[in-house]
C-alpha cells in the first residue's frame, strides 16, 4: 500500500497565521528611527518590531518557506533579540538534533535575522562598536536566508548538529552553523522591507528588486524601529503544492552502481507550475547522487519545458549514482522547485549505499514525510511525460 508525501505551501494574511504561534513581541510604538540606534545600542532587539513585520512580509513573498519554532525542552533562546524562524527543513533537523542530545541545553544566540538587524550589526562593526569582529553587508548574511543559527555553547553540539545537516561553514566564526539543504531565501527580506516602505510611503517609492543599495539603505535609516503603521499584506495568488502519487526504484545500491528511479508528481495546489520551473538542490549544493547523463548539472535536476496546471501530473524518470563509501551509509539529496526565483516544496531522495561486496537490495520505494532520511521520497528529473489528467 503506497503512501503519499505531501508538501503544501499555504498563503495567508501573514506569516504568523501560516505557521506555529510566533514569538510574542513588545507592543509597537512609533517614534524611533532605525538609524538612531547605530550609535546608541548594541542589541538588535531594538528593531524587533520592524523585523517581525519584515518576517511576515517574507511569508507573503515565499509562503511556507519560513516557519517559527519555540523554546522547548533543551532548546533555549539566549536573549530577546532572537527571531526564531528557519526553513521547515532546517527547523526539523534542528529539533531532531536537540532530541538526540536531550541532557544538554542548546543555547540559540541567533536564528533568522532580517535586513534591519543586519543593517545595525554591519553599522556597529563599521564603527568599531559592540565588540563585533565581522558582519556581512545587509542582504548577504545566511541568517537572512533562513538557514543559519548561532549557538552559544557550540562546542557541545558540533558533532550532533553536523549529523543533522547543520555545519560550521565560516572559518573563525565557531558559533555559526549553516543548514545548506534549506532553500536560499536570498534577498527576500530586502524585498520585504522595500514593499513595506512603499506601502507606507507612496509619495517616496523605491525599487522593489531585493537588492541592497544606497536608496534602500537611506530608507532603512529612516524606518521606524518599532514597525510601520501598515504591516505585512499578502496578495492572493493561491497555493503551491506538490504530491508524490507514484514511485518506483531501489532503496539500496552498491557503491559505484547506478539505478533508474521513476515517480509521478501531481500539482495539488491552485497555481500552475510555470514552464521553466527548475528542480534544484536545496541550498545550491552539488547533488551527492548526481548522474551526468540525466541531470542538467550537479545542482539542477530538470527544467520543465511545459507548464503543469493544477490537477495535472508529471511522470519523471532519472538515474542516480551511488558514491563510494567505506561502510553502509544513507545518502540524501534534497530538492526544491524554483519557479522564477520563488522556491517551494521539499522533495528528498535517500538511498542506502553499501560498500562493494556487501550486496545491494531492491524493491519499491517508500515515500517519506517531514524527515528527508525516512526513505526514498524521490525528485523530478529528465524524461518528462505530462499527463493531462484532472484529479
Amino acid at each position: 500500500m503506497s503512501r503519499r508525501a505531501v508538501v503544501a505551501l499555504s498563503l495567508c494574511g501573514g506569516l504568523a497565521a501560516c505557521v506555529d504561534e510566533p514569538p510574542r513581541l513588545v507592543e509597537r510604538r512609533q517614534g524611533s528611527e532605525v538609524g538612531s540606534y547605530l550609535d546608541t545600542a548594541c542589541s538588535t532587539s531594538v528593531v524587533l518590531g520592524l523585523s517581525q513585520q519584515i518576517a511576515e512580509e517574507v511569508g507573503c513573498l515565499v509562503p511556507g518557506q519560513l516557519v517559527s519554532f519555540t523554546a522547548q525542552a533543551n532548546v533555549v533562546f539566549a536573549g530577546s533579540a532572537v527571531l526564531p524562524y528557519l526553513s521547515e527543513l532546517g527547523r526539523g533537523d534542528l529539533l531532531a538534533a536537540a532530541a538526540a542530545q536531550p541532557a544538554t541545553t542548546l543555547s540559540i544566540n541567533s536564528a533568522y535575522r532580517t535586513v534591519a538587524q543586519q543593517y545595525l550589526l554591519h553599522g556597529w562593526w563599521q564603527r568599531g562598536r559592540c565588540n563585533i569582529s565581522a558582519a556581512a553587508t545587509p542582504g548577504n548574511s545566511n541568517h537572512e536566508r533562513g538557514r543559519a543559527i548561532d549557538v552559544g555553547n557550540y562546542g557541545a553540539w558540533i558533532s550532533t548538529l553536523a549529523t543533522h545537516g547543520w555545519d560550521q561553514t565560516v572559518p573563525g566564526d565557531e558559533v555559526h552553523f549553516d543548514h545548506l539543504a534549506s532553500p536560499d531565501l536570498r534577498g527576500s527580506d530586502v524585498e520585504a522591507f522595500q514593499r513595506l516602505w512603499n506601502r507606507n510611503h507612496p509619495e517616496d517609492p523605491i525599487a522593489v528588486d531585493g537588492d541592497w543599495g544606497p536608496m534602500t539603505a537611506a530608507r532603512m535609516e529612516q524606518a521606524p524601529a518599532e514597525g510601520f503603521p501598515m504591516g505585512a499584506e499578502c496578495v492572493e495568488v493561491g497555493v503551491r503544492a506538490v504530491t508524490v502519487v507514484a514511485r518506483s526504484g531501489p532503496t539500496e545500491l552498491v557503491a559505484g552502481d547506478h539505478a533508474t528511479l521513476a515517480m509521478t508528481l501531481a500539482n495539488t495546489g491552485d497555481v500552475a507550475w510555470a514552464a521553466g520551473t527548475a528542480v534544484v538542490t536545496g541550498g545550491g549544493a552539488a547533488g551527492a547522487l548526481f548522474d551526468d547523463a540525466t541531470w542538467l548539472d550537479p545542482t539542477t535536476l530538470v527544467v520543465l519545458d511545459a507548464a503543469v496546471a493544477p490537477g495535472d501530473e508529471v511522470e519523471v524518470i532519472f538515474d542516480v549514482n551511488a558514491p563510494l563509501v567505506d561502510e553502509a551509509t544513507a545518502i540524501t539529496d534534497t530538492f526544491v522547485l524554483d519557479d522564477g526565483g520563488v522556491q517551494f516544496g521539499s522533495i528528498a531522495v535517500t538511498l542506502d549505499v553499501v560498500p562493494d561486496g556487501d550486496g545491494g537490495g531492491g524493491g519499491c520505494c517508500g515515500a517519506g514525510g517531514g524527515d528527508p532520511r525516512g526513505g526514498l521520497v524521490t525528485a523530478l528529473a529528465l524524461g518528462l511525460v505530462l499527463r493531462r489528467r484532472r484529479r
